[in-house]
């Protein structure tokens, strides 16, 4: 009994690799890793050097396909990091499970973050591999804990992410960390729970305001009110409602703009409910720079 029991975990493994490491990753190759690069290409080529991704966890994916000359990535989450040794770095069943999750949805689900990942290095890690990154190292950020730097090439530049574990609600911010990071050239927000949107959220959405210079985001970044009279604003995509989720917000003047522009559907997976609401893509530039 035992022996089967090992067994059938063992084919049960081989079978959750072969689902998730393979199928999975060439459909997101194939369909939208080209879409993303296109669009990165034609719209994002003169953002950066530093992006910063609060609630984006270790998506990295989205960041190196999006942005072509990006050359530090800030990645902010609240799951545990640690270096890894070894290549190429192997995933246990749960570490899989979330990645397949950014290559079919996008995004990753932070309910099964929270409950299954001990180390999101490793997932950092495998994202890179899976696109092809070379010359990877990876260290402890001295000074604070949970947090690394990881080193690599990628479409022969030098680049370097950074992820921290860190809480950016009311109870928890350091501003003053946060002011570390300056300056902020362009910050994405992609699958972000609505957090920019909520009270809890206000001083991080207020000094984020003031010190970022480019917004690249979906409706769950910041609301459009806060945008439109001192941002130049450049919608991709179309805003209908957001996608059934929990306290998700309906911002009726930002559907009122994007039916203004008319746009065509975008066909690329980012944020919540893709292909079952349209897809959107908002660019927002500060019509007056700062921190440069």
């Amino acid at each position: 009994m035992k022996f089967k029991i090992l067994l059938c975990a063992y084919l049960l493994g081989i079978s959750i690799s072969l689902s998730f490491a393979g199928p999975l990753l060439d459909s997101f190759k194939e369909k939208q890793q080209p879409c993303l690069i296109d669009f990165g290409n034609k719209y994002l080529q003169n953002v950066g050097p530093h992006v910063f991704y609060p609630f984006g966890g270790p998506d990295v994916t989205y960041p190196l396909l999006l942005f072509p000359n990006f050359e530090i990535l800030t990645l902010m989450g609240l799951e545990p990091a640690e270096p890894v040794e070894g290549y190429p770095v192997a995933l246990d069943s749960d570490a899989l499970s979330n990645l397949s999750s950014l290559y079919r949805r996008s995004f990753f689900i932070t309910d099964q973050m929270a409950s299954g990942v001990r180390n999101v290095a490793t997932i950092i890690l495998k994202q890179l591999e899976n696109l092809g990154a070379t010359d990877i190292t990876i260290q402890a950020i001295d000074g604070r804990s949970n947090a690394v730097q990881i080193k690599f090439t990628y479409n022969g530049k030098a680049r370097m992410i950074r992820y921290y574990k860190a809480g950016l609600d009311n109870s928890q911010i350091d501003l003053e960390f946060l002011s570390t990071l300056k300056p902020f050239n362009v910050v994405l927000f992609k699958a972000a729970s609505y957090l920019p949107h909520q009270k809890k959220f206000k001083i991080f959405r207020n000094f984020i305001l003031e010190n970022a210079n480019t917004f690249v985001q979906d409706s769950t970044g910041i609301p459009y009110e806060y945008l439109k009279d001192k941002f130049t604003l450049d919608l991709h995509g179309r805003y209908l409602m957001p996608y059934k989720f929990p306290g998700g917000f309906e911002q009726l003047n930002f559907r009122e703009y994007s039916e203004t522009m008319n746009n065509p559907v975008l066909d690329i997976c980012f944020g919540y409910g893709c292909k079952k609401v349209p897809t959107n893509i908002l660019i927002a530039t500060r019509k007056e720079t700062v921190g440069l």
